[in-house]
């Protein structure tokens, strides 16, 4: 061969070689919170592909993408438990679709390629996934010797899910082993983030990992004691006594559980953290004093009512008044065409209710507690069984003329306070 016909191969090749490169396609794959497919030349979503038949199929496609898929698995995801005459053609019709779709968006590029059977997305199409992005965040091993880094590396992770994996897609039995996955994975690296962000002192970041992350997880008690520990170090506790009531309500509404030992403990530490400087008694004074007139029942949290009953309990065991301590209970039927959702928002309908005819109906001196998602503890201090029963039958009756035409049901149980 001659040196020009050498040099003029050689440089088709190269010519050859840098068209191949240049026709890389190149695609970022958002799966979190939302699907979105798209580059600087164009944008597919679940809104714009108009379609939840070629979504279903391109998302499986794409999270699949390194093995061939049979034609029977495709008609086992995308036609469960449903008859059809002709399911293999009903796939060749909606693979069809879905290419011209992608090529009117992209071009004539092969997205999928055809087998014997299978179908499989194009490796020489380039796919950046938020989902495999974050997986490998996730994954990687720890350095104990760089926290600052860790916590960087943390945030990069959690910065990827801005929300549960295919929630368009969220009834799909492949979408939910996978959501739930996810998030199991999502909620350990923000606790070992978190971890990481109050060890090192980072607290105003510590708050803003916690307030997002209780977004998806508003239950998560862990994670409500780490934002409240951040709050009270950045000298929050007006914040932190707010959130507390607020979590303290939601848990006995949405779970009828009280907080945690763990969480009364670091709302304690927080009443006494607010009392490290000397001061003089005006000023204690002042502090103590109610901002404006009593009415009604002292309305309290559980860990509150613990430690009026205990002193209380010490008072009549010395003075001989008895106290009396009542548990009152709102039951309602469920009825066959009721939601279990339908029911649990009439229960606190109920419970909301029946708070205020406790508050509005006892004397100053009475003590009122949620116990649980259909209960209240109330305890009469000097008052005879006789009279603590006359207060709750009276109670009952100012709820039931505010329960009118509904079918909740109050009952009540009451026992004299025993000597600690």
């Amino acid at each position: 061969m001659c040196t020009k016909v050498g040099q003029c191969l050689q440089g088709e090749q190269c010519v050859m070689s840098r068209e191949k490169d240049e026709k890389i396609l190149r695609l970022d794959v958002q799966m979190f919170g939302e699907f979105c497919m798209k580059n600087g030349e164009g944008i597919l979503t679940s809104e714009n592909i108009r379609s939840e038949m070629l979504t279903r199929l391109l998302t499986y496609i794409v999270c699949h993408r390194n093995k061939s898929l049979t034609i029977q698995e495709f008609i086992e995801v995308l036609w469960p438990e449903e008859e059809s005459d002709n399911p293999a053609g009903a796939l060749k019709n909606l693979m069809y679709r879905l290419r011209n779709l992608l090529k009117k968006t992209w071009g004539a590029y092969d997205f999928i390629i055809t087998g014997r059977g299978t179908y499989q997305w194009n490796p020489d199409i380039v796919l950046n996934v938020d989902v495999e992005k974050f997986e490998d965040y996730c994954r990687h091993i720890p350095s104990e010797e760089d926290p600052e880094e860790e916590i960087q590396k943390g945030k990069d992770a959690v910065d990827l899910y801005r929300g549960s994996f295919l929630p368009e897609l969220s009834s799909e039995y492949w979408v939910i082993s996978m959501a739930t996955y996810y998030n199991t994975m999502f909620l350990a690296e923000v606790k070992k983030l978190a971890a990481l962000m109050e060890q090192e002192k980072h607290y105003s970041e510590l708050e803003q990992l916690c307030v997002r992350e209780l977004r998806f997880e508003p239950l998560d008690e862990e994670i409500h004691c780490y934002l409240m520990r951040a709050l009270i170090a950045e000298n929050k506790q007006e914040a932190a006594d707010q959130h507390y009531k607020k979590t303290v309500k939601n848990f006995y509404d949405m779970l009828g559980v009280r907080p945690s030992e763990e969480m009364q403990q670091i709302y304690e530490e927080m009443q006494k953290r607010q009392h490290e400087h000397e001061s003089n008694i005006d000023i204690i004074q002042e502090e103590l004093r109610e901002k404006s007139m009593p009415t009604g029942a002292f309305l309290c949290e559980y860990g509150v009512l613990r430690k009026i009953y205990a002193l209380e309990s010490r008072s009549s065991s010395r003075t001989g008044i008895p106290i009396h301590l009542t548990l009152m209970s709102v039951h309602l039927e469920l009825r066959a065409s009721e939601k279990q959702m339908d029911y649990k928002n009439a229960v606190n309908d109920a419970m909301d209710k029946l708070e205020k005819t406790l508050v509005k109906g006892l004397r100053n001196s009475d003590i009122v507690c949620r116990y649980s998602v259909n209960q209240f503890l109330i305890m009469l201090p000097a008052c005879q069984y006789e009279d603590a029963k006359m207060v709750v039958n009276r109670l009952k009756d100012r709820f039931y003329q505010l329960e009118k035409g509904r079918r909740a049901i109050l009952q009540y149980s009451i026992d004299e306070v025993g000597i600690m």
